[in-house]
């Protein structure tokens, strides 16, 4: 399938959800069975990927409405780009020369209308501390993980979405 097709196609929005899923999964498995304790930045991350995922959603139930792709299109890219500059700016705190002394918020700051570390604290509440290395794998740690894979949902849904328009255009 050609990537300016992949908007219009409801395929592409569901791989998109499915990968979203598999990434809230990792991040519980890494939780609960292997018992990292996730920081407030790990939190923000997870709730940018869920973002991703109910943009992929509206996607995936949408995708022939052209107002309805181009806001998921959208919230997509705005999801994965927040999330992209969380996943680095945690990456830096733990190379910082002084990680050690990094310092993070105790408490995510959700808005006070949908405080979801009080709602659901196991999943949201973040106990653990944003300079801690505690997994890497291949030597890189799980926010440049998560830096690589925003940074890959954002430029390709760029590529999707301007191969789209420029098909449409034609």
């Amino acid at each position: 399938m050609q990537i300016y097709l992949w908007p219009s196609q409801r395929s592409a929005w569901l791989a998109l959800f499915i990968i979203c899923l598999s990434l809230l999964a990792a991040a519980a498995y890494f939780q609960y069975g292997l018992g990292l304790e996730p920081c407030v930045k790990c939190v923000y991350q997870r709730m940018a990927v869920i973002g991703i995922a109910l943009f992929a959603l509206l996607g995936y139930l949408g995708a022939t409405r052209p107002f309805i792709r181009l806001v998921a299109l959208a919230g997509v890219l705005y999801s994965a780009l927040e999330g992209l500059f969380i996943a680095y700016d945690h990456w830096d705190l733990q190379t910082s020369k002084n990680a050690f002394f990094a310092v993070c918020e105790s408490n995510p700051n959700f808005p006070s209308w949908a405080p979801l570390h009080e709602w659901l604290p196991s999943y949201f509440a973040a106990p653990g501390l944003c300079g801690d290395i505690d997994w890497s794998f291949l030597g890189v740690t799980m926010p440049a993980w998560m830096t690589f894979i925003f940074a890959g949902v954002t430029i390709t849904v760029v590529i999707a979405s301007l191969s789209h328009i420029i098909y449409k255009l034609r």
